[in-house]
């Protein structure tokens, strides 16, 4: 965001802004007085100036009536964009979005697996040992996988250890797993699913052994994955809350710091690191479209900016998928690093 000009007389300045609408370019008065004209894109600060110099106060009538016609036509368009948005923070709802097949699939496996083996002994459990990336006694690296058992690369996702464990995982799972399968289809939730639970149970299983489960991996997919929609691709309706973005992550890094017991944390930061992959494409489509890179220099909006909030605009903002994939590069190093 750049100054362009200002103006003693507001309502010259306020012309000005419905001229630049007409010309495709937003902008908005600062000031109290002199009354600023900022624009909003650093590159449309040429034709921005173009438009400056054939501006006349007194002949904008036609434009202003013009602007208001587009304020208009963009408001019915956010309030149509509203009604469509998925708000996959809120509690839990009843069928306003339906009953997505795959998600409560994947929910009745962990419910009947948890009825069938209990959390008190899944050493002894033959149905964890059967779903598990291999049995927890086995000396052969993937031997089962290996010998044609392609299934242990997905079902380890099935097994929980404790009634909290599926409780969280279920819930998020509900969460996020019907919102994009409303969303994106059952095919692109099955093809999220696939990609965050197998390399991040391999990974797990290069770190730890076979002795682990849960849908904690998967939960962190599509987390990544729906916030990277939310964030980059507002068109498909998604809405994750700061509150709730802030809470994810902080239970990562908890889990992290092990006190809350043995974690799979490279499940975590595998389906992390898989769900920001599989966002990328809208990522990069808005890096291209808008550079939320504020510039610092002369004449720059950014320059106003003091503190946390200069801080948080100069290097959170415009990497936070940057900075979620160092997170989870963290959490493989830790289950990795030598205790």
């Amino acid at each position: 965001m750049r100054k362009l000009s200002e103006f003693a007389n507001q309502a010259h300045a306020e012309g000005l802004v419905d001229a630049l609408l007409v010309a495709e370019i937003d902008s908005e008065v600062r000031g109290e007085g002199p009354h600023e004209v900022w624009v909003h894109d650093d590159r449309q600060l040429e034709a921005a100036r173009a438009a400056l110099a054939r501006f006349d106060p007194k002949a904008n009538a036609g434009a202003a009536r013009s602007a208001r016609k587009i304020r208009a036509e963009r408001a019915q368009a956010n309030e149509r964009a509203a009604r469509r948005s998925v708000a996959v923070g809120e509690r839990w709802r009843g069928s306003e979005e339906g009953w997505p097949p795959l998600t409560l699939l994947l929910i009745a496996g962990s419910i009947l697996v948890a009825y069938s083996a209990g959390f008190d002994n899944p050493l002894g459990d033959e149905l964890v040992q059967a779903l598990s990336i291999e049995p927890w006694l086995s000396t052969s690296f993937l031997g089962q996988v290996r010998a044609g058992e392609l299934w242990r690369l997905v079902t380890p996702m099935w097994i929980h250890f404790s009634l909290f464990h599926i409780a969280f995982n279920m819930m998020w799972l509900w969460r996020l797993g019907r919102a994009i399968e409303s969303r994106h289809g059952t095919l692109a939730l099955l093809g999220l699913v696939l990609l965050a639970q197998v390399p991040s149970g391999l990974g797990q299983y290069l770190a730890s052994g076979p002795n682990f489960g849960g849908m904690s991996g998967v939960v962190y997919g599509l987390f990544g994955f729906a916030w990277m929609q939310s964030r980059y691709d507002r068109s498909r309706g998604y809405v994750l809350g700061d509150d709730l973005v802030v809470m994810m992550m902080l239970w990562f890094v908890l889990c992290l710091t092990g006190i809350v017991g043995p974690i799979a944390n490279v499940g975590h930061a595998g389906g992390l690191i898989a769900g920001l992959a599989a966002g990328a494409p809208a990522y990069l489509a808005h890096r291209r479209a808008h550079d939320e890179s504020p510039t610092f220099g002369s004449g720059a909006w950014a320059n106003t900016l003091r503190g946390r909030r200069r801080f948080v605009r100069r290097w959170l903002t415009p990497y936070a998928p940057l900075w979620f994939l160092g997170l989870a590069l963290v959490g493989v190093v830790v289950d990795f690093w030598p205790n």
